[in-house]
């Protein structure tokens, strides 16, 4: 799975230049100003500062380190636009990471067919070699919930309150999770589940902390400040996400890049939670798909511009994962096709988003629409290269059905 999901480079773009910024200036000046030549930047008094949760970008300083360690650290600026390596380390090394952990984490709690889905088939994998937080929250998440439903005694309850703390402070977003969560652990937990709340303490001072420095008040998010072409939208509703619409869902499961349009697995694994839902653990599960599909049908921008597809669901994707073992048991053949098939849809998304346009529908992206990969900087050929890596994505599902 890491051979299929992590050679892609995708092109350098303004969510890099924002959080690497961040890293940069955190490791080598011990500050959280940046720049105000930013395009994604919030600016608060006279000063610069990265729109994003901190999260990602703090987590990424030891790769950081390490490169600078080697010489091959870059600013910005001395990125090359495309298939730049130095670049694609540090998301490897940052968002990748995660992206494993999270795969982990789903094959402990449901099984190699779910691991290699969620892996291979679904949007977490083009998110991985990326810049994007969405992969780490839902490793944080994921491994907070499997902490939870596995584990029983303080230190696991708070290292799961740690865990889901540090996502919030990954993507504000998953601050729904961890409500979802805290009710699932007062019900599995009883007082236990003091402790899953004291976990969370360290993290909210932490991002408290900072948005203290940053912008005056513990109390005030990043996104309170945005100021690029987007931020009278991201003002409107909270910040800015209103009332799902009809419209919004169709862009999201159905639309040019829609969750069931790239990913039908998607399709089989919700199915799952359905049938398994007297299971408390997939109930609380199918509540995270399901608010983030709400919330993310409620934005201005369903897909967060040039990305894969619906990248905000990133975060509830491990957990609607777990909805594959229940569709396995009922639909064995047609779970397992539509795995097989959802490698290949989106592995092709994977090697052609960041290159070819974004109102482009074409399962098959023209031969120029192929984006470099760590392959194609070591000296294969591009089309080649994609061809080894779809060959890995479909090992990986062949591997697990084996396995299972």
């Amino acid at each position: 799975m890491a051979l299929a999901a992590l050679p892609p480079i995708s092109l350098a773009g303004p969510q890099d230049r924002t959080r690497y910024e961040l890293t940069r200036h955190l490791a080598l000046h011990g500050t959280i100003r940046l720049e105000p030549d930013l395009f994604d930047r919030a600016v608060y008094g006279e000063h610069t500062f990265a729109d994003k949760a901190p999260g990602l970008s703090v987590a990424a300083i030891p790769a950081f380190e390490l490169e600078r360690a080697a010489g091959i650290a870059k600013t910005p600026r001395d990125w090359h636009a495309e298939a730049d390596a130095s670049l694609w380390l540090m998301r490897v090394l940052s968002s990748g990471v995660f992206f494993l952990v999270a795969v982990g984490v789903v094959l402990w709690l449901a099984g190699d067919v779910a691991a290699a889905a969620f892996g291979v088939a679904t949007l977490a994998a083009p998110l991985a070699p990326t810049f994007f937080e969405h992969d780490a929250a839902g490793a944080l998440s994921i491994a907070a919930f499997a902490l939870l439903v596995r584990c029983r005694g303080p230190a696991p309850l708070a290292a799961a309150g740690v865990l889901a703390g540090a996502a919030v402070c990954t993507s504000y977003q998953t601050a729904l999770i961890v409500v979802l969560l805290l009710g699932y652990a007062a019900w599995r937990h009883r007082r236990a589940a003091a402790w899953f709340v004291l976990g969370l303490v360290p993290p909210a001072i932490a991002l408290g902390t900072y948005d203290q420095i940053a912008f005056g008040s513990p109390f005030h998010l990043s996104y309170r400040y945005v100021a690029n072409r987007f931020a009278e939208r991201q003002h409107g509703g909270f910040f800015g996400i209103g009332v799902p619409t009809v419209h919004g869902i169709v862009d999201v499961l159905v639309g040019s890049r829609g969750l069931l349009v790239w990913s039908p697995v998607c399709l089989a694994a919700a199915a799952g939670l359905v049938l398994a839902r007297r299971r408390p653990e997939l109930i609380v599960a199918a509540l995270v798909v399901v608010a983030f599909v709400l919330v993310d049908a409620g934005y201005f921008l369903p897909y967060g511009g040039g990305s894969p597809g619906p990248r905000f669901l990133g975060a509830s994707l491990p957990f609607l994962a777990l909805g594959i073992p229940p569709a396995l048991e009922r639909f064995r053949l047609p779970t397992i096709s539509l795995v097989a098939i959802s490698a290949v849809t989106m592995t092709v998304q994977a090697l052609s988003w960041g290159v070819r346009s974004e109102s482009s529908t074409a399962y098959l992206p023209k031969r120029t629409d192929v984006t470099a990969t760590i392959w194609s900087v070591a000296g294969l050929n591009r089309n080649a290269a994609a061809v080894v890596v779809l060959g890995c994505a479909l090992a990986a599902v062949a591997v697990a059905v084996v396995r299972r």
